[in-house]
């Protein structure tokens, strides 16, 4: 199966990247500036270099793939931009580089989508607590969570086959093979490491499951996972 991963070169992106090429998936990363992906031995795969604001570089990247799934994020950090540093990242890289990929798939006749957007989007924003609410306002990062709640819009408002992915916070902890994943916004610990989050992802792209759903994947200790031990 071909598959192109949007955002290639953010830590998440990284990780989905790796975990579909150990799974024997036929890979193109797509990035602003592939020179910077890592190289892995025994694991080769095709580069794109694109900004998924322009259609016309998103077209080419979707079109013969099987699969897309889409890591899309702000870079920028928070911090540095109240501090007047310019952005890295355009503020509505989510919602506009989502709506090129959904129409470049549309008219590639590509079905398949996954889209990693975040816990706190529509029916979970109630769940943040008041705390992560406030640390939002302060870091301006409300902007962030509204842009991907307009991209799950472009996604849902599609007739494709997709696949909206909430991750709560993520880490760069070791793989543990442990989370939950929960259609109803259910969560447990408040973080997942992004090699849990990938396998997760990929497991979903492999079985074929998930279609039509915004799925809430959450790390879980080890009682949490085994209870009866």
């Amino acid at each position: 199966m071909k598959v192109v991963v949007f955002g290639a070169n953010g830590r998440t992106g990284r990780a989905v990247l790796l975990t579909l090429l150990a799974e024997g998936y036929q890979v193109t990363a797509f990035a602003r500036d592939p020179a910077k992906l890592p190289e892995w031995p025994g694991h080769d795969f095709a580069k794109i270099r694109g900004d998924a604001l322009n259609p016309t570089d998103v077209a080419p990247a979707v079109a013969g793939q099987d699969a897309v799934i889409v890591c899309l994020g702000d870079s920028s950090n928070p911090v540095l931009v109240r501090l007047g540093m310019k952005r890295s990242t355009a503020r509505n890289i989510c919602e506009a580089g989502t709506a090129n990929i959904v129409d470049a798939m549309q008219d590639a006749g590509v079905k398949r989508l996954i889209c990693v957007t975040a816990y706190g989007m529509a029916d979970t924003r109630r769940k943040l607590s008041p705390a992560f609410r406030a640390w939002h306002v302060a870091m301006q990062l409300d902007a962030q969570l509204a842009d991907k709640e307009r991209q799950e819009r472009i996604v849902r408002a599609s007739d494709l086959d997709w696949t909206l992915v909430r991750p709560v916070g993520l880490t760069d902890g070791a793989f543990t093979g442990r989370w939950l994943a929960s259609a109803t916004g259910e969560r447990r610990k408040r973080t997942i490491s992004r090699v849990d989050l990938a396998r997760f992802i990929v497991d979903t792209l492999t079985g074929g499951g998930n279609l039509h759903e915004a799925i809430v994947v959450s790390g879980l200790t080890i009682k949490q996972a085994f209870p009866n031990d």
